[in-house]
């Protein structure tokens, strides 16, 4: 991918499956997932109200929002239990052992 940074975090040992982290950035914070089906990385924030989704129950490639129950998947971000807004995805990669998050590519100024 050449519009995001890749950013090495942690050895992928460091996250057990089916727990979450919340990863702060640069002032980007980022819940990162290890599911049955592999890590993942959404905002933060649930769209909803905020809620921190690295503090959510994970079952079945899902994350259900701690406040109100809200459930997103976690490979596309989209809102399973009905229509909503969707979380914003972030690319995990695992390079030689740890793990790795894109970022949006920031533009230099003119």
């Amino acid at each position: 991918m050449t519009d995001v940074d890749w950013v090495r975090l942690a050895p992928s040992t460091a996250l057990p499956r089916g727990t979450a982290v919340n990863v702060d950035i640069d002032g980007e914070q980022v819940a990162l997932f290890h599911s049955d089906d592999g890590f993942h990385a959404l905002a933060e924030a649930c769209p909803h109200m905020g809620a921190p989704l690295s503090q959510g129950e994970i079952h079945g490639g899902q994350v259900k929002c701690p406040w109100h129950g809200w459930r997103y998947d976690l490979a596309t971000g989209t809102r399973q239990d009905r229509r909503g807004q969707p979380a914003r995805v972030y690319p995990v990669a695992v390079h030689d052992g740890w793990l790795s998050l894109g970022l949006p590519r920031r533009k230099e100024p003119a």
